[in-house]
Order: C-alpha cells, then sequence, then structure tokens
C-alpha cells in the first residue's frame, strides 16, 4: 500500500514561516483547517494579511494508495527531515497557493 501525504511550507506576508506534514494533497485552506500546525500558525500571524502555502505531494510505499491519517503523519514527523529521503517514498508533485486571510475574522466583534 502507497501512503499519500504532502510537506507544506507556509510563508505570511510578514515573513514568518512554519513547516509541516498533512495527509493527502491539500489545494485551498480549507484542507488544511484541520491540522493544529495550520491554526497555531494562524494564532501566531493576527497581522498576516495572506500566506503562500508551498505543497510538496509523497507517496510512502508501493502499490494501492490512500490517504495517510494522523496517527501515520505523527510517525512521520517524529522521524524528521531524513524520512523525505528514505528509498521507499517518492515525490509526486508541487504546487502553490495563496490564502487571502479575512482580517475581520481575527477580531471579536460586539453586535449592538
Amino acid at each position: 500500500m502507497g501512503v499519500l501525504f504532502s510537506k507544506v511550507h507556509l510563508t505570511a506576508d510578514n515573513g514568518s514561516t512554519e513547516e509541516f506534514l498533512c495527509a493527502g494533497i491539500p489545494e485551498e485552506e480549507a484542507d488544511l483547517e484541520d491540522w493544529t500546525a495550520y491554526q497555531d500558525f494562524l494564532e501566531d500571524n493576527p497581522d498576516a494579511e495572506y500566506l503562500t502555502a508551498e505543497v510538496k505531494s509523497y507517496i510512502y510505499g508501493e502499490g494501492e494508495t490512500y490517504r495517510a491519517n494522523e496517527y501515520e503523519i505523527a510517525a512521520y514527523t517524529q522521524r524528521g527531515d531524513d524520512f523525505l529521503s528514505h528509498p521507499g517514498v517518492q515525490q509526486t508533485q508541487e504546487s502553490e497557493f495563496t490564502i487571502l486571510l479575512d482580517q475581520e475574522e481575527n477580531f471579536d466583534m460586539e453586535v449592538l
């Protein structure tokens, strides 16, 4: 079985960066919203107006491919960056997308 996962490199317009692994191939913000690393990055950068996500996708193993689960992602993360150079890990694609942040969502507004 081949396990599909991606390494995401986020860059905020303020210069802050973060890298983390996630399941599948993220193509838009909705694909990252459930990942703690993404949520933490947003909280750490409340002044950011947009983010750039650079995605490198990988398959670990051979045969029928399935999307990695959270436990597999945790195990791969613990192995460090050297894991991505393991002979059983093959990069499948690279992509990039921009996430525009709605600044109004970052403020608590009182409704009168």
